[in-house]
């Protein structure tokens, strides 16, 4: 028998959780809720997903994906933990309860595994009798929380021996708490190089300053930043130049040896706000292909060692013949859903015929509905059930905000890039 799937996409749970430093913190969160709507495509199509409201245009996205099995349910309210909302709802929890059948059993993959997700996995025990499964989830939650921050990733870097060699973290020091900035940040300025400032458990490139050879307001920055607190704080070189952002994800089973699962070509608008992924077999003859994949294949076997399990990301900068590790997701990513949309939707072998890949166009008025996005874009909007290339429409719960996310896909990486320019000129986007 099947166990039925529980997807719970609680992308924002974390952010969250650093986020509340912002002052803004309200406006900026609802601009991340829309990435539930990637769960769509994680694990089996046939799913239960329990997203923070309800995932918009879903009925259209059904029907042009012929993606039928899906439920989608939300908590009557939102304190900031998914699963906290999903406990405090009798009724969700007695649909979840009934999604497990008469076995009695679920399979739970959810964004990040949390505190909260014990909690939630024990009353289905205890009220419910039913078992959850957990293949993305480290028992440990400790060993979660500390590989998930810059710290962590730094660490474990340099036990392995990876502060030198074609894999390896930047130059750089991490300080414990932020009147030790300063110091940090003039030793590496002394050398001529810039260098970047992190929070150890930020999240979406908030709060990250940038300082360059010359500046002399680094306390004044730093002060004026709410994202620093006494938390630790990582000072690296600033990459820049002729530079490129690949990432990779692997997933780490609890009792066979880790695999990689896919790499990515992230696409930046400027140094620090990703706009989308892409993945095809043309970046498997990339110079920083082979280091990046067998420096990840090192920390995952290690995390393995050390009692992690489930998937994890690493975010890279490739520059000048060395790939350098500048930030570790130990947690499905903003990537997972392109390559499992690849996976369901075109094949398991996608990768041999396909380039996959998603991009969010911001700009676009505010008040915008699926039937306008569907006229602009035209005959670029098609099903891969159905065409060998083409756009389709999704993270459509935030739509009216002026934010659209599309997935792409296209025989070639080239005729995929070409792609992404057609629906930004039918945007009327510009470049």
């Amino acid at each position: 028998m099947t166990v039925p799937t529980l997807c719970v996409s609680n992308a924002v749970d974390t952010l969250r959780d650093f986020a509340v430093r912002a002052d803004d913190v309200d406006e900026l969160l609802s601009e991340c809720y829309a990435q539930q709507d990637q769960a769509l495509f994680w694990g089996p199509l046939d799913k239960m997903l329990v997203t923070y409201e309800p995932i918009g245009e879903l009925d259209w996205q059904r029907k042009f994906l012929e993606i039928d099995g899906v439920v989608n349910l939300s908590p009557a309210g939102r304190t900031g933990s998914l699963f906290a909302d999903m406990l405090a709802d009798p009724e969700l929890m007695a649909a979840v309860a009934a999604h497990a059948g008469p076995g009695r059993r679920l399979r739970l993959i959810p964004h990040t595994t949390t505190a909260d997700l014990w909690r939630f996995t024990e009353a289905l025990r205890t009220r419910y009798d039913v078992v959850t499964e957990l293949p993305e989830s480290p028992p440990q939650q400790s060993l979660r929380d500390l590989l998930d921050t810059k710290t962590g990733l730094r660490d474990l870097a340099t036990d392995l021996g990876m502060t030198d060699g074609p894999c390896r973290i930047p130059p750089g020091t991490h300080c414990a708490g932020k009147q030790d900035v300063p110091a940090a940040v003039r030793d590496i300025l002394a050398t001529g190089t810039p260098c970047i400032v992190k929070a150890d458990r930020g999240e979406a490139s908030l709060g990250l300053l940038i300082f360059r050879p010359g500046d002399d307001d680094i306390a004044e920055r730093l002060a004026g930043s709410t994202f620093y607190d006494e938390d630790a704080v990582v000072v690296e070189e600033f990459l820049h130049g002729d530079i490129t952002f690949p990432s990779v994800e692997y997933m780490v089973p609890a009792d066979a040896p880790p695999h990689l699962c896919y790499t990515t070509d992230m696409l930046f608008e400027g140094a620090t706000h990703l706009r989308g992924n892409v993945t095809a077999r043309e970046l498997r003859r990339a110079w920083w292909y082979r280091p990046l994949t067998e420096g990840g294949l090192r920390l995952a076997e290690e995390m393995q060692r050390r009692g992690y399990r489930g998937r994890f990301g690493i975010d890279a900068i490739a520059r000048d013949g060395v790939v350098y590790l500048h930030d570790l997701n130990a947690r499905r990513t903003g990537s997972s859903h392109v390559h499992e949309f690849g996976e369901h939707l075109i094949g398991p072998g996608y990768l041999d015929t396909h380039a996959v890949g998603n991009y969010d166009f911001y700009g676009l008025p505010t008040g915008m509905y699926l039937p306008e996005v569907l006229r602009l874009l035209g005959p670029l909007v098609a099903s891969p059930r159905h065409a060998d290339r083409g756009v389709v429409p999704t993270e459509l719960t935030d739509l009216q905000t002026g934010r659209l996310s599309c997935m792409f896909y296209a025989p070639s990486l080239a005729e995929l890039h070409d792609l992404i320019d057609r629906a930004r000129t039918a945007l009327d986007l510009g470049r």
